[in-house]
């Protein structure tokens, strides 16, 4: 485990980093952005926005309008980078989601952003943090503190796709 000062400050530094980003700016940084059209002012001018700085950039992305959503999906120019990423992030999730679930937590992803990810719990307030790509660096309470919850976890998304069903 990392130290916990370390791990509250990359909390932070993650925390601060996806706060500034701007729609394009996650776009750039997840491949995708998808809003309920009442989150924006204007759904063409919004959509113009992305392909304008997208053109700026000289990056392909697709725009759209679906049934209450306003999206744009970046081309998948980057696709062996992404999937490397995809990779480690499901391999340091079968490492840290028996973890938390041993400490009977109900992990939830809170936060992703490319290897990084923040954690929580459903039923209390622990946290965990994760960078896939730095080792991986693993630390936080929902991986080393026990739930104050007496009952076992119930299964989450995270659970179902990481742990091998009971009997």
């Amino acid at each position: 485990m990392a130290d916990p000062v370390e791990i509250r400050q990359r909390i932070g530094r993650l925390l601060e980093r996806v706060k500034r980003r701007d729609d394009y700016g996650t776009l750039l940084a997840t491949g995708q952005v998808v809003l309920k059209i009442d989150e924006v002012d204007d759904p063409e001018a919004w959509r113009a926005a992305i392909r304008r700085d997208a053109r700026a950039d000289r990056i392909k992305v697709r725009t759209g309008q679906t049934e209450g959503i306003v999206w744009a999906l970046l081309h998948e120019a980057g696709k062996t980078s992404r999937s490397e990423e995809f990779h480690r992030y499901n391999r340091v999730l079968e490492l840290v989601v028996p973890r938390a679930v041993e400490h009977h937590h109900e992990p939830l992803v809170a936060l992703r952003d490319g290897d990084e990810a923040l954690f929580t719990c459903q039923r209390c307030d622990s946290l965990g943090y994760v960078d896939a790509a730095c080792g991986p660096v693993i630390g936080g309470s929902l991986f080393e503190d026990d739930c104050p919850h007496e009952e076992p976890p119930e299964d989450t998304t995270l659970t179902w796709f990481t742990i091998p069903p009971r009997p």
